[in-house]
């Protein structure tokens, strides 16, 4: 569990930005969807039920591993790490799934199978997402003040999400477009892991 007042408060901080990430993405990624299937109602539908689903299942998926690992906190930073690692490549994932889809054009359930490719791109950062709450949780929260921790954890990570939304829409997407925007918001994971990564690391020699 992290004590240290410094590093509460980078954590804080490094949540805030992984929900504004994930926010980012969600925008971001709608639009390849739109192209695969052609309607936004369609897009998005499979963007929240994915990320819903995948933030589930990490939380439960990790949920046990958080409570093992000796330091929460580096397993937080290889998850944001994986979800912008993941993040410079996904979009030529999306450009992949055309020439697999077209394929299977006189399959009966075609639109379906459409959903299942982009469900089988999307679940590998939501559940990426979803497994970064027990792992921060576990590292940020101490248990005479869960609810102050936790409360805090929760607004800080929806206040970077409201963030990421404006940002995507507004600001990232007029400016750079959807590749560039895509790959600013990888890389901003990547920075956030290297942050924690050397934070933690830089802590624990210190001891």
């Amino acid at each position: 569990m992290v004590k240290e007042g410094g590093l509460k408060r980078l954590l804080l901080i490094a949540f805030a930005l992984s929900g504004m990430t994930a926010l980012i993405y969600e925008v971001v990624w709608t639009r390849p969807l739109q192209l695969i299937f052609g309607s936004t109602i369609y897009a998005v539908s499979t963007m929240l039920t994915t990320f819903m689903f995948g933030f589930a299942l990490g939380s439960y998926t990790f949920r046990n591993l958080a409570d093992r690992v000796k330091n929460p906190a580096l397993l937080f930073a290889g998850l944001e790490l994986g979800i912008g690692l993941y993040g410079l490549i996904v979009l030529s994932l999306f450009a992949i799934l055309p020439s697999i889809y077209l394929s299977l054009l006189e399959v009966p359930g075609f639109q379906f199978l459409q959903f299942l490719l982009s469900f089988a791109v999307l679940i590998i950062p939501a559940t990426l997402f979803g497994a970064t709450w027990p792992a921060i949780n576990k590292a940020y929260t101490q248990l005479s003040e869960l609810g102050k921790d936790a409360g805090l954890l929760y607004s800080f990570n929806s206040l970077g999400a409201m963030a990421g939304s404006i940002a995507a829409g507004f600001l990232l997407i007029p400016a750079f477009g959807i590749r560039m925007s895509a790959l600013l918001t990888a890389s901003l994971n990547i920075f956030v892991a290297i942050i924690v990564f050397i934070y933690v690391r830089k802590n624990n020699e210190e001891k």
